[in-house]
């Protein structure tokens, strides 16, 4: 196969790649034959509750028993920061009502833990949205069970009386006792509702922008936007939005940087980009001969101007 960062040739106008190679044939090739053929067995779960500084918070307690134990083979866990803080407050921000519609098509089971301001504000706007508080699984501590409170009058009360979604009444001072709990209602969620598969899921699409980065690198945000805008069929705002989601991932799970002329991968995200074309019992692979002969299109092109042409 052929390796990715040996060849350092670069763009000779990176900033007029759109023009120069059409990218949708391209796109089309990277979904059809590495993105759709990713599988992950995992279970998604967005996970709410206290902000990131707060370390000792139960949203934490809560991680560290879902992905430290044997748990861990069964989840991929994600936090509001992980996505909305790049899609909220980036260069191509979004509103949070189109957020949490992509949210809803994203996840599998979205677990929010009421210890926080912010939290409170979480609830109310998920437990409103038709599909959000079908996938919510909302955790409030035992002692306000049958407190007189906004929370239990308002978004609580319309989980019960839509019968959609899940209160959990919890220990905070042992949150161990109710994991057992909590993994079957996550269960129970994932089972009577569905998650998009394809590059329009936010959680997901990074498995799509990883393998771009390797066949273009270096590549700025704008070209990965049209890959993810022709692999989807979406709009610029909602690519956008996906394609933002998926460099946050990245950057968290450090397998990317930016350079001055675009994205790169770094040896941790070239290394995880290797493991993904070994079939294994995780079934995360993609289609090597196809990668090869992308790659060696794609550098053909670069050092010497042919057409950009696949195989069939």
């Amino acid at each position: 196969m052929v390796a990715a960062g040996k060849l350092n040739v670069g763009f000779k106008n990176n900033e007029n790649l759109e023009q120069e190679m059409n990218l949708e044939p391209l796109a089309k090739k990277i979904h059809n034959e590495v993105y759709r053929r990713f599988y992950s067995y995992k279970t998604t779960v967005f996970l709410c509750g206290a902000g990131g500084h707060a370390t000792d918070s139960v949203r934490e307690q809560l991680n560290k028993e879902l992905t430290t134990s044997w748990y861990s083979f069964h989840y991929d866990m994600f936090y509001p920061e992980d996505l909305f803080d790049e899609l909220l407050f980036g260069p191509k921000h979004q509103d949070l009502i189109s957020l949490e519609n992509i949210l809803a098509d994203s996840v599998d089971a979205i677990v929010l833990i009421i210890e926080s301001y912010g939290a409170v504000a979480e609830l109310g706007a998920f437990a409103s949205n038709n599909k959000l508080r079908k996938k919510l699984i909302c955790i409030v501590e035992e002692k306000y069970r049958k407190k007189k409170s906004f929370i239990n009058y308002g978004p609580l009360r319309l989980l019960k009386d839509k019968h959609q979604g899940h209160i959990v009444y919890s220990d905070y001072g042992n949150i161990k006792e109710s994991v057992e709990y909590i993994r079957r209602k996550i269960s129970e969620v994932k089972k009577s509702m569905s998650k998009k598969a394809d590059v329009t899921n936010v959680v997901q699409a990074h498995h799509f922008i990883l393998p771009s980065i390797y066949l273009l690198e270096s590549v700025t945000r704008e070209q990965l936007t049209q890959l993810v805008k022709f692999a989807s069929g979406v709009d610029d705002r909602k690519a956008a939005a996906l394609t933002a989601g998926a460099i946050s991932i990245l950057n968290k799970k450090k397998e990317i940087v930016l350079s001055p002329s675009g994205y790169r991968l770094s040896p941790v995200g070239l290394d995880r980009f290797n493991k993904l074309g070994r079939r294994g019992w995780t079934q995360h692979t993609y289609d090597t001969s196809a990668m090869d002969d992308m790659r060696v299109a794609i550098l053909n092109w670069q050092c010497r101007g042919k057409k950009l042409k696949f195989k069939e």
